[in-house]
């Protein structure tokens, strides 16, 4: 992998685990057309990445709560009912509500800022984030990688990186139409 694609998956695992609102898995994605090995790497770099952005958001919503709820709220695609979402999602335990979260399309974030309201410890958190956020991006790179080997030669590597970005958009368009803008 080259360092820019290293470099890229650390600042977009941060990005949106803090402000940005588009998940690494659409970089993963893209990289797991070319290279299983290289898509993986990145994804846990975005991972690693992704929990230093989630610790600053959980210190920021300890120390700040109504702020950190104010910003967070201007979130695209983040609303009262992704908080609450959050919160009944966290009843189950931190690993499993952020396991689950994280295949059901609920922004990290809110889990970084939920916990850092209700005062889970530092490691604690430190220690689940990579672990409920890496088996999504594991999963996104396997299942691109093979859906990349089905179709094989039959599309160039241009084709396919239109087609994965085309349904990424999709996906998005989609998204934001269900949980808003």
């Amino acid at each position: 992998m080259r360092p820019g694609s290293r470099t890229f998956a650390a600042l977009w695992g941060f990005a949106e685990a803090t402000l940005f609102f588009i998940v690494p898995d659409v970089l993963l994605s893209g990289l797991a057309l070319k290279s299983l090995k290289k898509a993986l790497r990145a994804a846990l770099i975005a991972a690693l990445t992704a929990t230093l952005g989630g610790l600053l958001v959980w210190s920021c919503a300890g120390a700040f709560p109504e702020a950190s709820r104010a910003v967070l709220l201007h979130v695209p695609g983040v609303s009262d009912r992704t908080f609450a979402a959050v919160r009944q999602l966290l009843e189950n335990g931190l690993l499993e509500g952020m396991l689950r979260g994280a295949f059901a399309g609920v922004p990290y974030k809110i889990f970084a800022a939920e916990a850092g309201y209700a005062g889970v410890g530092f490691w604690h958190f430190a220690l689940v984030s990579p672990l409920a956020r890496l088996p999504r991006f594991i999963v996104v790179c396997l299942v691109v990688r093979g859906l990349s080997h089905l179709v094989g030669q039959r599309l160039s590597d241009g084709a396919k990186l239109r087609l994965c970005l085309g349904l990424w958009t999709l996906f998005y368009g989609v998204y934001f139409s269900q949980v808003g803008w």
